[in-house]
């Protein structure tokens, strides 16, 4: 079923959920969407350390205006309303994006170079 016809793919797949084609171009824009969080983690964790703000792991600690419980409220709210967008955004153009941007390259550099980086990443 993995017969190197995408970027990126070498045949590992030992699980065998690529077996559905549909599937797997679903599984990896999720892989995609996760590596990108990532990355943003560690922009977002080094420019803490950088500036001296207190260590990430020490987050859930912290005293904030608002209450634990209603951040996490929003952050459920939030995060439903962005991936019902990106899912319907795959469902339209087969890649994932932002809102009503799909794909979402606003420094346009999607070519298969930075495609197979990004994968590789």
């Amino acid at each position: 079923h993995l017969d190197g016809s995408m970027l990126g793919d070498y045949g590992f797949d030992p699980l065998r959920l690529g077996t559905n084609s549909d599937n797997l171009k679903w599984y990896r824009e999720g892989e995609l969407t996760n590596g990108r969080w990532a990355m943003a983690a560690v922009a977002g964790i080094l420019f803490t350390d950088l500036v001296g703000l207190p260590k990430f792991w020490l987050a859930g600690a912290e005293d904030y205006p608002i209450d634990n419980k209603v951040l996490l409220a929003i952050e459920v709210v939030v995060m439903a309303i962005l991936e019902g967008k990106r899912y319907e955004g795959y469902k339209k153009t087969g890649e994932s994006g932002f809102l009503n941007s799909f794909p979402f390259d606003p420094m346009g550099m999607r070519n298969d170079d930075m495609r197979l980086k990004e994968i590789k990443n």
